[in-house]
């Protein structure tokens, strides 16, 4: 039989304990904490736990998370399991006048649930007294890092305000932990992973497989037209004096661009003029490589028309050059090719949702694609084929007219109809990642891979919740599709290794509090 939190703000029954979630709490009421946990394990409810055990009807509580559907997920939270009156627990946007806001922060007793920008701004503003609150709690924590508001934030509170980071995926490096710790004002940092004993219990197996798929011919011929003009120009650009070494990076030509850009500043010449228009073309066509080799011959036509349509419209000399060139001329012939044909990606998508759904039709699946452009191709493709019944679920900015995004209303809509079966398959870009109140899926399909450590975790944290989660990734063999795949594999090992062997603070079994000491 369970048992269940007992205190006095926390709804009867409605919280199962666990010692984790206890130690947790217990920690954080203590001192402010950075809690570094896998997903799926409950972080919430640590969150819930300290506000219970913080509460002040004379103080106020801010809660920050990163979009508007995080943050009206958690106050649903608090509702959910807090005897907190439904006025005291506010929902906070930049769409809420700034006068209200004013008269909001003014108030006592509140649970804040807000984006870190609006809080900012009106930290910036003057419109929060920060002597009016005793806890500030980060979610999705690892953003605090560079300028984003949360560092900005956690400078305006004093050390007696109480706060909690809360992370599944903190960085591949200790400095980097350390760095989000710091940033946050916090100096102690909790760390479980999935071989602790006290968590093990509630962490449920994920299957992966990896399919590594081959490019098919006419792709590679595109790819290597593509590479023929970046390599023409990654000459010239030497002979420019720019030091592009021979395996270089996106990353590594965007940092000489910028090197660039400082030099053009400071003494204008023509040789500088020249040097940047090649390497921003070089860009362009590094990013249409990618789209062939990861997205298939859809995305990459969509972008290439992109940039001949810019060229008409803004009459650019140097993007006039691009798509004039042999190259790019090529590249459309052959994708005029391609109109007819899936390529082997698509193809391998369709085959695992429609076998998966057919063996388990009261299944849920989400697809992670990195372009939207391509998201909504995919929904084309899957809702072809009778067991499928798939929606995009993008974030909530508007590309263009015909790429509009999602509004908070219209995201939320589309979880419940997923919920509650009008959709089987949701494909998703990254809006889909971070904590949103997805119901638990059984299947969670790559179609690319990314770099991003953080973002491999999330992803695949959206399975395997309550039962053994299942998880596939696409992998076109030999591009860079496979290279970003064994990046996020490195720096996830490394990361794990890092947070089983980060020091914590020793302590004996008999100073352990559980949050029923407090």
């Amino acid at each position: 039989m369970s048992e269940f939190v007992v205190h006095p703000i926390v709804k009867k029954e409605t919280i199962e304990k666990r010692l984790y979630q206890e130690l947790l709490t217990a920690q954080a009421i203590k001192e402010s904490t950075l809690v570094v946990a896998p997903t799926g394990l409950g972080k919430t409810i640590v969150a819930v736990l300290l506000i219970a055990y913080t509460y002040n009807p004379k103080k106020s509580i801010i809660l920050l998370s990163p979009t508007k559907p995080l943050i009206a997920q958690h106050k649903k939270s608090i509702l959910k399991f807090l005897e907190i009156p439904e006025e005291k627990i506010i929902l906070l946007t930049g769409e809420t006048t700034q006068e209200k806001r004013k008269a909001m922060y003014d108030g006592q007793g509140l649970v804040i649930c807000a984006t870190p920008q609006t809080i900012q701004y009106d930290l910036e503003k003057k419109l929060i007294n920060p002597d009016n609150f005793n806890l500030v709690i980060f979610d999705e924590a690892h953003r605090a890092v560079g300028s984003y508001s949360y560092t900005f934030i956690s400078q305006y509170f004093s050390e007696d305000v109480k706060r909690l980071g809360l992370t599944a995926s903190p960085g591949s490096s200790k400095a980097k932990i350390q760095e989000v710790a710091e940033n946050l004002g916090i100096k102690h940092i909790e760390i479980r992973t999935e071989q602790d004993l006290d968590v093990a219990d509630y962490v449920n197996d994920i299957e992966v497989d990896i399919n590594f798929l081959e490019l098919d011919s006419l792709s590679k011929e595109i790819s290597k037209t593509i590479d023929n003009y970046i390599q023409h120009k990654i000459e010239i650009l030497r002979k420019l004096g720019c030091p592009i070494p021979n395996n270089y990076s996106k990353k590594q030509i965007i940092a000489i661009q910028a090197g660039l850009f400082e030099r053009v500043k400071r003494a204008k010449n023509n040789i500088g003029f020249i040097a940047i228009s090649a390497i921003a073309s070089v860009l362009k066509f590094l990013h249409a490589k990618e789209l062939i080799e990861t997205q298939g011959f859809f995305a990459t036509e969509t972008y290439l028309l992109k940039l001949k349509k810019e060229s008409q419209e803004k009459k650019s000399k140097a993007l006039s050059a691009i798509v004039n060139s042999s190259e790019f001329v090529e590249v459309l012939k052959l994708l005029e090719k391609a109109i007819t044909k899936r390529c082997a990606k698509e193809i391998a998508l369709l085959e695992i949702v429609s076998s998966f759904l057919k063996e388990n039709p009261k299944s849920r699946i989400l697809v992670f694609n990195n372009y939207r452009d391509n998201a909504n191709h995919l929904v084309e493709v899957l809702n072809q084929t009778a067991e499928i019944k798939s929606a995009r679920f993008v974030g909530q900015a508007s590309k263009s007219l015909s790429d509009k995004g999602l509004s908070q209303k219209n995201q939320t809509k589309i979880i419940s109809e997923f919920r509650e079966g009008l959709y089987n398959v949701l494909v998703c870009t990254s809006v889909g990642e971070e904590g949103l109140d997805i119901p638990s899926v059984d299947l969670v399909v790559f179609y690319d891979a990314v770099a991003s450590e953080i973002r491999n975790i999330q992803r695949r944290g959206r399975t395997g919740r309550f039962n053994v989660g299942k998880v596939i990734l696409l992998i076109n063999k030999d591009t860079i599709d496979e290279k970003y795949y064994f990046v996020s594999q490195n720096k996830e090992k490394k990361m794990k290794s890092i947070l089983k062997n980060f020091h914590k603070p020793e302590r004996k079994k008999k100073e352990q509090k559980k949050i029923s000491d407090y």
